[in-house]
């Protein structure tokens, strides 16, 4: 009987991650094309600046909806066991202040202060660095995102005993 479980919830688990893959291929079709639409229409001399802006908010939002189409797709292979991870020697330190660059001005538009605590000299993990790069970028987006204005986010790499730890609050 328990076999015959998990066998049920592997074959369940594999036809969810297949619907969700053909999902995310049907959706990508017509979002390519929106997306490319939307980089003609940039191209164009618009003076009109409300118009302009109603094309910025396409690019963005076309751009996100690419962007959670993908997750979706890593998101169901993460959880079938079928995610493909590349490790490599990755220097955090260097990783969580190229992060910090991508954030500054969004943070300082919500006037978010990084407090941060890095150890001396850098501090090197074996990960897949794409998908620790998601986890880092998901957590500052929504610290710029969710963040009290005006107040500080405290970001902390600490080293100890063969585990690196990435704190941000």
């Amino acid at each position: 009987g328990l076999q015959n479980a998990v066998k049920e919830t592997l074959k369940s688990e594999r036809l969810k991650a297949d619907l969700i893959t053909n999902v995310s291929h049907d959706i990508k079709t017509p979002l390519t094309s929106i997306i490319n639409y939307v980089d003609l229409l940039k191209r164009e001399d618009i003076q009109d600046p409300k118009i302009r802006g109603y094309i910025e908010v396409l690019d963005n939002k076309s751009k996100r909806l690419k962007q959670l189409t993908e997750d979706l797709v890593e998101a169901s292979k993460a959880s079938t066991g079928a995610l493909t991870v590349n490790r490599e020697k990755i220097g955090m330190c260097q990783l969580v202040d190229q992060a910090l660059g991508e954030y500054e001005e969004k943070l300082e538009a919500r006037k978010l202060t990084v407090v941060p605590s890095l150890p001396e000299g850098e501090t090197y993990v074996y990960a897949d660095g794409r998908h620790l790069w998601r986890v880092i970028d998901n957590l500052l987006g929504n610290c710029a995102k969710y963040a009290m204005e005006g107040t500080r986010i405290y970001l902390e790499l600490v080293r100890g005993k063969g585990q690196v730890t990435l704190s941000i609050k």
